[in-house]
């Protein structure tokens, strides 16, 4: 007769360290943006290998600022799969944008780059005036690719930022459940425009919850720092805002 085993997909381990290092910050009185925040972005971001590294409240958070700094919006659809969690395709819908179902690869279970050329050759026109890649089908202005590193596994992401630089399209990459995963030598979270992760208690770390954003690009740094503490200039009051931002 067989065995049967409830085996956790993950499960959070806190020892004493964390516990010590939530207590120092409790003490400290700083809540929100203190000085452990800066600390943790820091050296996050030369772990991955990208020079910005922008923490949120959640990766759900992260992929909605990655989003709306990539300038995406209505009329704007974004190539992503559907073997995933709910939020990659949340954080497009959230910006009136979307989401553009491509299959997967049924080996690795991530979004399949010959699925996504063939979708880009066959269903839609470019405009080499405007440089821009429109659906026949619906009218939509294809904007971005979104793959997600399903459970640790790096997408082949040498082919889809290929087709991206083609196509002239944005790369957001969602590696949520990915953090130290590599691809050809390179860590995930550093072929796109952004990528996210998130610490959620079944990822890789946790901070109980959180996301962050990491990217090379400065413009978009700063844009996503701004979005997430209420659209506020970083060059100037607390009272000045100069975005339509968000609690993050």
């Amino acid at each position: 007769m067989g065995v049967t085993m409830n085996i956790p997909l993950s499960k959070p381990d806190t020892g004493d360290r964390e516990i010590e290092q939530v207590v120092e910050v409790l003490r400290s009185n700083r809540l929100s943006l203190g000085p452990k925040l800066a600390e943790f972005e820091k050296k996050f971001g030369a772990y991955v290998g990208t020079p910005y590294a922008i923490a949120t409240n959640s990766g759900t958070s992260a992929l909605h600022l990655a989003v709306r700094a990539l300038g995406i919006g209505p009329g704007d659809e974004v190539i992503t799969t559907p073997f995933s969690f709910v939020a990659s395709a949340n954080c497009i819908l959230y910006q009136g944008a979307r989401p553009i179902f491509v299959d997967i690869d049924r080996e690795t279970l991530n979004l399949d780059p010959r699925q996504v050329r063939r979708f880009l050759v066959e269903c839609c026109v470019m405009d080499t005036r405007r440089k821009i890649v429109r659906n026949q089908k619906t009218g939509g202005i294809v904007k971005a690719v979104l793959p997600v590193h399903v459970f640790g596994l790096p997408c082949q992401m040498d082919a889809i930022t290929a087709i991206a630089r083609e196509f002239g399209l944005h790369v957001l990459e969602d590696a949520c459940e990915a953090l130290g995963a590599e691809f050809g030598g390179r860590k995930a979270g550093t072929f796109g425009d952004a990528a996210v992760f998130a610490f959620y208690p079944n990822k890789q770390m946790t901070t109980g919850e959180g996301g962050m954003i990491v990217t090379h690009n400065q413009w978009i740094a700063k844009m996503c720092r701004s979005l997430r503490n209420q659209g506020r200039d970083d060059q100037s009051s607390w009272l000045r805002h100069v975005h339509l931002g968000f609690n993050y």
